[in-house]
C-alpha cells in the first residue's frame, strides 16, 4: 500500500527500494547496476509499458561533471541513481535502484599480487577451514547447520580446479600469442583474470596487502565490504520506502547475507559519524544493556556509546525479500562457516518477507541451500517471520560458467538456452512483477509451468531438490569440466613446446637444470608410478600405443599434481596457524582491561 508520499497526477505513489549487489569481478561503479537493472527494466517495459508513458525510467546524475567528459556521472551516496516509475490503474509505483559496489576494495594489481594469486590458486585443495567464532559478541550468532562438512571428494574437486588453474596460465599465454600474431587484441589478460577471481580470495583473507581502506586499515577486507553493504541498507531503511528488496548475485549473496545477519550491537560500527547522528530521532537508533566493545569486527568508533545499537525490528520493518542467484553460501558453510553465521534473533522480519534462492545445476558456484534454515523453536513473534530459503532450480544456460551469469537474461540466444522456449516465465519477468506489484515471488515461481523445455525445473513431491533432474544436469557439468581439462592440457603442452621451452633454451644453464628435473621425474614415472598401476593393463596399452603424446600428458599431470599437493599442504599448515594466532589475539583483546 502506498505511504504518505506526494501523489502524481492524482494517484498515490508507492515507493519501492531495491539494492543490487554484484559478485566477483572488477566491475566499474554502476556497471553491474546498469546491467542487471536494464534486464529488469526491459521486463517492466514489456509488461507494463504497452503505452510508453506508463513506464518512466529516470536517471539521477551528479553535479560537477568533468568538462568534456565521456558521459554524465551517476549520483552516488544515499540517493538512488536510477528510478523506474510504473503507472498502474490505482497507483504509481516508484522503484528506486541502489547499488552495493565493492569491487574497488580489491588489492592493487601488482607483480606481488599476481604471485600471491597464482600460489593461492595452486593451493586451493589445502585451504584451511574457519569454523571457530573468536569474537566475544559471537554469542549473538550461531553457525549454519552441517558447518565444516568438507568431504574428501570436495577437496579432490578443489585440487582438480587447482590443476586447471595452473594449466590456464600457459593456455592463456598461447592464445594471446596467436591472437597477437593475427593482429587481434588478447582475449584475456593476466590482470583481468587476477582481478576478477581474486575477489573470492579477498573475502577469506585476514588482511589486505598494502593496507586496508583508511576507515579500517587493520581490519580484514571483508569488514570493509560489509561496511558498503550495511551503509546502503541503512540508507534504504531510513529513506521511507514502503517496501524494499535485495537482489544479490554470486559472491554478492555472501555480502548481502552478512548484512541481513549482522548483530544489533555491531551494526552501528559500520556507519560514519554523520550517518549515525542523522539517526538521532529515528527508531533505528536505540540502546541496550552494556556489552563487550573491546574486540568487535569492525572496531567500535569513539563517537559511539557502549550501549548504542541499531534496532533490527525497525531496520527491517519495510524489508520484503531477498533474491539470491548463483549463491555459494553452502560452499562458504563448508569452508568458512564463521564468516556466514546466522543471527540468534531470527525473526526481526515482518510477515511477507521471503528469501528466494535460484540456481542452475550447471552453475559450478550456485547451489541448493539447506544449511541456513532457522531453528524450529522458538516460533516467530506475532507479525514477524524468519527467513528460510525457497529453492528453485532452473535452466539459466546449459553452458558451464555461462549459466552463472545468465539468471536474469531473457534472451535464449545470448544465454544459449536454445532448447528452452519458455520466455514468458523466465526469472527476470517474475522479478519485474515482484517489484511492481509486491506479493510473493516464491508463489509466482512455484506456479510457473515445469517441463522438459521450461525455464524452471520440476521439484520433488515434498518440495525437496529434484534428485534425478538435477543429477543429469550436474553430470553434464562434469562432462564439460572434463572437456575443459582436456582442452587446457592440450593448450598447455603446445605452450610449453613452442613458447616456454624455446625461451628456456636461451639460458643453457637453466635448460640443463630443467632437463635434469624432467629426467628425474621420468625415471620416477618409469620405475615407480607405472609399475604401481601395472594392474591396469588398459591404461598401459593406451599409453604405449600413443607414444610420445601420452607420456607428455602423464608427465604434465604428474608434475602439476605434485605441485598442487605440495602447495596445498603448505597453505594448510600456514593458514591454520595464522587462523589460530588470530583467534588467540582476538580473545586476548576481548579480555584486556
Amino acid at each position: 500500500m502506498a505511504g504518505n508520499h506526494a501523489p502524481i497526477r492524482g494517484k498515490p505513489v508507492e515507493k519501492v527500494g531495491v539494492i543490487v549487489v554484484h559478485g566477483i569481478g572488477d566491475q566499474g561503479r554502476f556497471q553491474h547496476l546498469e546491467t542487471e537493472t536494464r534486464s529488469v527494466l526491459d521486463a517492466i517495459l514489456t509488461k507494463y509499458g504497452r503505452h510508453r508513458r506508463k513506464v518512466t525510467p529516470t536517471l539521477t546524475t551528479a553535479a560537477g561533471d568533468a568538462h568534456l567528459g565521456d558521459q554524465s556521472s551517476w549520483v552516488s551516496g544515499a540517493k538512488a541513481p536510477l528510478h523506474a516509475l510504473a503507472e498502474l490503474p490505482d497507483k504509481i509505483v516508484d522503484i528506486a535502484f541502489h547499488e552495493c559496489w565493492w569491487a574497488d576494495l580489491n588489492e592493487t594489481f601488482t607483480l606481488a599480487k599476481q604471485i600471491r594469486f597464482w600460489l593461492w590458486g595452486l593451493s586451493l585443495a589445502g585451504i584451511a577451514t574457519h569454523h571457530t567464532q573468536y569474537l566475544p559478541g559471537a554469542s549473538a550468532t550461531r553457525l549454519p547447520s552441517n558447518y565444516g562438512k568438507l568431504t574428501c571428494f570436495n577437496r579432490l574437486r578443489m585440487g582438480y580446479v587447482s590443476v586447471l588453474f595452473g594449466f590456464s596460465a600457459f593456455s592463456i599465454a598461447l592464445l594471446n600469442m596467436l591472437l597477437t600474431r593475427l593482429n587481434f587484441a588478447p582475449v584475456l589478460t593476466s590482470s583481468v583474470l587476477v582481478n576478477y577471481l581474486s575477489s573470492v580470495k579477498l573475502y577469506s583473507q585476514d588482511k589486505r596487502w598494502g593496507g586496508g581502506p583508511m576507515d579500517g586499515p587493520d581490519e580484514p577486507p571483508r569488514a570493509a565490504i560489509r561496511r558498503r553493504m550495511i551503509r546502503v541498507m541503512m540508507d534504504v531503511a531510513n529513506a521511507g520506502y514502503d517496501r524494499w528488496y535485495i537482489l544479490a548475485h554470486s559472491q554478492g549473496t555472501i555480502v548481502a547475507w552478512n548484512g541481513l545477519m549482522e548483530t544489533a550491537q555491531a551494526l552501528p560500527n559500520y556507519l560514519d559519524e554523520e550517518c549515525w547522528n542523522a539517526l538521532a530521532t529515528s527508531p533505528l537508533r536505540t540502546a541496550a544493556a552494556s556489552f563487550n566493545v573491546k574486540a568487535m569486527m569492525p572496531n567500535r568508533p569513539v563517537w559511539l556509546g557502549d550501549r548504542e545499537i541499531v534496532d533490527r525490528d525497525a531496520f527491517f520493518k519495510s524489508f520484503r525479500g531477498i533474491l539470491t542467484y548463483g549463491s555459494p553460501l553452502e560452499r562458504f558453510c563448508a569452508l568458512w562457516s564463521a564468516m556466514v553465521p546466522l543471527n540468534s534473533q531470527e525473526d526481526p522480519f515482518q510477515d511477507g518477507a521471503e528469501w528466494i534462492n535460484v540456481y542452475d545445476p550447471t552453475d559450478p558456484v550456485g547451489t541448493w541451500l539447506e544449511d541456513f534454515d532457522p531453528l524450529l523453536a522458538p516460533p516467530a513473534r506475532p507479525g514477524h517471520t524468519k527467513l528460510k530459503a525457497h529453492n528453485f532450480p532452473c535452466r539459466a544456460s546449459p553452458i558451464l560458467l555461462l549459466s552463472h551469469i545468465c539468471y536474469l537474461t531473457a534472451s535464449r540466444w545470448s544465454s544459449l538456452r536454445l532448447l528452452c522456449n519458455d520466455r514468458d516465465h523466465v526469472l527476470v519477468n517474475f522479478v519485474a512483477d515482484w517489484l511492481v506489484q509486491g506479493g510473493s515471488l516464491a508463489a509466482r515461481i512455484a506456479a510457473a509451468p515445469r517441463g522438459r523445455s521450461s525455464f524452471w525445473m520440476p521439484l520433488a513431491a515434498d518440495g525437496a531438490e529434484p534428485f534425478w533432474q538435477t543429477r543429469r544436469r550436474v553430470f553434464w557439468r562434469w562432462v564439460q569440466w572434463a572437456i575443459v581439462g582436456a582442452a587446457l592440457t592440450a593448450l598447455t603442452l603446445l605452450s610449453l613446446r613452442y613458447i616456454i621451452w624455446p625461451l628456456i633454451q636461451l639460458w643453457p644453464a637453466l635448460a640443463e637444470l630443467v632437463q635434469g628435473i624432467l629426467g628425474g621425474v621420468m625415471w620416477l614415472d618409469m620405475h615407480v608410478i607405472w609399475p604401481l598401476i601395472g594392474w591396469l593393463p588398459y591404461l598401459k596399452r593406451l599409453a604405449d600405443a600413443s607414444e610420445p603424446y601420452s607420456r607428455e600428458v602423464v608427465l604434465l599431470w604428474e608434475v602439476t599434481v605434485v605441485i598442487v599437493c605440495a602447495a596445498g599442504l603448505v597453505n594448510y599448515v600456514w593458514s591454520t596457524r595464522a587462523r589460530r594466532n588470530l583467534g588467540t589475539e582476538m580473545q586476548a583483546r576481548g579480555k584486556a582491561n
